[in-house]
């Protein structure tokens, strides 16, 4: 199975959204929650009333992970959030998700607060993941951290299934040390280990304007091809192609570009316009046809994705704004993993 980390974000649920139906079967995304800010912490309830219904109208039945961690992550040290009826912010999300029978996969992080890990281990569920930021502590923390979890998960009912995310983010790092962490975390009993990464750029700036640009290549699926021959039961996933970072205060839209985080099965590329200013969205025209002249664009029926850059190279679809372009790139992206993950592991009887 392939695991891409996904806000959950309009853009990146559209792609998810947007996928084909037998792509659905071979992914298990990642669901990142959505922030609680401190200034609407008096309102927490409702950000999540209608969490349900929007899942199951764009993930519809496909099994996901769903972090809780990343709900408190502009809380610092907050305490749990209560509902009106008692329910904390976990059992208030499980509750809104169960409603819609969605085939959820409770998660959280390694430092997650003792409240929050334990409503996910008593909530009751068969299986669970706990996402382990290994890209936060050096290598030599490792021993400490799966004390932590052995510890935490003897709270868990028996024969609980563990996916365990071992997530390197961007960190630039050798596969003998990314290998020694999987020895260590192994030892979980009953689990499953998702190796976690990207090499997708968080910006835009090296890419040359009215153009599409060669940014890269995608080292976390070629460490992970690496890894798998040695751990044949090792899966994959990664950040696809969208922007970690916040919007900036003072962002101004008219001094920005229009641009595409565009996969091909080796490579990143960014399709990027001139200043929006400087009729950007009318050269995007432009670029998005010098993209569908490239040799490793698959056609506008590989994805909805390519179908959208199709349309805007044919005028038939104008982008203006900055959401469009990421549910482009990451429903390609998506689409293009399975693919290539497809034919690089088939042979071997690996890509389940």
């Amino acid at each position: 199975m392939y695991y891409p980390l996904l806000k959950n974000a309009n853009n990146e649920m559209k792609a998810l959204k947007e996928l084909k139906e037998e792509s659905r079967q071979r992914i298990i995304p990642i669901i990142e929650s959505k922030r609680v800010r401190k200034s609407n912490i008096p309102n927490w309830e409702s950000t999540f009333n209608t969490l349900g219904r929007y899942l199951k109208e764009r993930i519809k039945d496909t099994r996901f992970i769903y972090d809780f961690n990343c709900a408190l992550e502009d809380l610092g040290e907050e305490t749990q959030l209560v509902s009106i009826t008692g329910d904390n912010l976990v059992q208030h999300c499980l509750n809104k998700m169960d409603e819609e029978d969605l085939n959820v996969i409770p998660c959280f992080q390694h430092d997650s607060p003792e409240w929050l890990i334990n409503s996910v281990l008593k909530a009751g569920y068969s299986e669970i993941a706990i996402r382990i930021r290994c890209h936060d502590f050096q290598e030599s923390f490792n021993p400490f951290v799966l004390e932590k979890i052995k510890s935490d998960l003897k709270l868990a009912k028996p024969d609980t299934k563990i996916t365990v995310i071992l997530d390197f983010f961007n960190q630039s790092t050798t596969t003998k040390k990314i290998q020694n962490t999987i020895d260590t975390f192994s030892k979980i009993e009953n689990s499953e280990l998702v190796y976690l990464a990207t090499s997708c750029p968080e910006n835009a700036s090296d890419a040359e304007t009215h153009s599409v640009t060669l940014i890269g290549p995608r080292t976390e699926l070629n460490n992970f091809l690496e890894l798998k021959l040695k751990n044949p039961n090792l899966e994959f996933g990664d950040y696809t192609t969208r922007l970690k970072g916040e919007v900036l205060n003072g962002f101004n839209h008219n001094n920005s570009y229009l641009k595409i985080f565009y996969s091909t099965e080796t490579d990143y590329w960014i399709a990027k316009s001139k200043l929006i200013k400087d009729d950007g969205e009318l050269t995007f025209y432009e670029v998005c046809t010098e993209l569908i002249e490239q040799d490793f664009y698959p056609g506008s029926t590989f994805s909805f994705g390519d179908g959208e850059i199709k349309k805007c190279a044919d005028r038939q679809l104008t982008i203006s704004g900055h959401q469009v372009p990421i549910a482009i790139g990451v429903n390609h992206h998506i689409e293009i993993t399975i693919a290539q993950l497809s034919v690089n592991l088939s042979s071997s009887s690996l890509f389940a």
